[in-house]
């Protein structure tokens, strides 16, 4: 898809990118989460009140400060945001009604996804560049502009993962075209922005080289961006990006799922079979473009199918990549990924209020901050622990067997 006047565009184009636009437009300025606030809020400190509270994802608070000096013009109140949100850890709950109170919240909220859609049209024009064919092309186009979980995790929630996931789109445009270590690179560069594309890298240094050499070198090349971040944190910081990860609560999402051996030690699930995924590898080597997009997604499957993400509907973004490219070959993954979608929406009212009406507060917030959330409503009937794990297990077994779906073509 070239770079030309809307109305040359092939009319199926110009349909789906005009209704997944206007259904963007149409929430971006009424619907956010208060992560999305959070996020601003350490931007505006660093921004203007040369306030540090920098932790991890370093390069992400980066764009979001020089995005905020950009803006500043049509956001006036913004210099004075760190100060109105600073409340927070004492009550959130009363400093989130005061942000979504505020006379400007409109504006404010569609200037802060602004960037966001940006990063989203060039996914959307990556995703149609990947295709093999006009056909493939345009509905992979489809699938991603117009699929729901994006449009939830990004314009209704208000999380930046349009950010990575364009990053992580241009690495496989660029390893397509033949620039394996400038498709090594970007990926580099969205794992500077997000850490879990780093389960990636092992996966894009293997495929891609056979040779061992090359190998490590593709590893140091795409640790690089995160390594130089470390480094400038470092030095204007006084601490490395590294440090807060090491102190980030990992038990709590990557690795829930273990089996002790002894009070010190355990075998946790997800490193034991994405271990056993690369060793595969290793035994059964491929080295071309397919392969690299069957692993990467197989490993992803396989961290979704055993961590915990029920309060973060922004972390299933995360597959679409890889997704978008496997049922555009696949379309009996089609049924299976809307079961997830199903099983994901129940999954979901584990956040309560806050991922339900409290998103929609920015429009009348004593209305919405009065309503009960579906999971408040549907505990008076049933065991509301109950029915969400139900959901996440059946959501694991889904991923799993997608994952088997994918990787039994490996074996083929």
């Amino acid at each position: 898809m070239t770079l030309k006047p809307l109305f040359e565009i092939d009319i199926r184009i110009r349909r789906v990118l005009l209704l997944g636009l206007l259904a963007r437009l149409v929430v971006m300025p009424f619907a956010v989460h208060s992560d999305c606030l959070h996020t601003y809020w350490v931007g505006s400190c660093a921004a203007f009140d040369n306030e540090s509270r920098f932790g991890m994802q370093t390069l992400l608070t980066w764009l979001h400060v020089g995005y905020l000096r950009l803006a500043s013009p049509v956001l006036p109140f913004i210099e004075t945001f760190c100060n109105d949100f600073e409340s927070i850890a004492s009550d959130p709950n009363a400093t989130w009604f005061n942000i979504v109170n505020l006379h400007n919240i409109f504006r404010a909220l569609l200037v802060f996804k602004f960037p966001y859609l940006l990063f989203d049209l060039g996914c959307a024009l990556l995703v149609y560049r990947l295709g093999t064919d006009k056909s493939r092309s345009v509905w992979m186009l489809t699938f991603w502009w117009l699929h729901p979980l994006l449009f939830f995790g990004v314009y209704i929630f208000g999380r930046h993962e349009t950010i990575t996931l364009f990053w992580v789109l241009l690495s496989l445009y660029l390893i397509k075209c033949g620039k394996r270590k400038w498709g090594v690179t970007a990926l580099g560069i969205a794992i500077a922005t997000r850490y879990y594309t780093m389960f990636l890298l092992p996966f894009y240094a293997l495929v891609l080289y056979p040779d061992w050499k090359k190998r490590g070198v593709s590893l140091l090349l795409g640790l690089a961006p995160w390594m130089i971040v470390n480094g400038l944190s470092w030095i204007w910081l006084g601490k490395p990006e590294i440090a807060s990860l090491v102190s980030y609560p990992s038990e709590n999402y990557l690795l829930p799922i273990k089996f002790p051996l002894a009070p010190w030690d355990n075998i946790y699930l997800f490193p034991l079979i994405y271990f056993l995924l690369i060793l595969y590898y290793l035994y059964y080597p491929e080295h071309n473009v397919e392969a690299l997009q069957r692993y990467s997604m197989v490993s992803l499957l396989l961290m979704f199918a055993t961590a915990y993400v029920g309060q973060s509907p922004h972390y299933w973004t995360w597959l679409l990549p890889f997704l978008t490219l496997e049922i555009a070959r696949n379309r009996r993954l089609l049924p299976v990924h809307i079961a997830q979608i199903v099983c994901l929406a129940v999954y979901g009212l584990l956040g309560g209020r806050a991922t339900a009406g409290y998103l929609f507060g920015p429009i009348a917030p004593d209305f919405f901050w009065s309503l009960p959330s579906p999971i408040e409503i549907i505990s008076r009937f049933v065991p509301a622990e109950t029915l969400i794990s139900l959901a996440h297990t059946a959501f694991s077994a889904l991923t799993l067997w997608m994952a088997y779906l994918v990787f039994r073509r490996t074996a083929e």
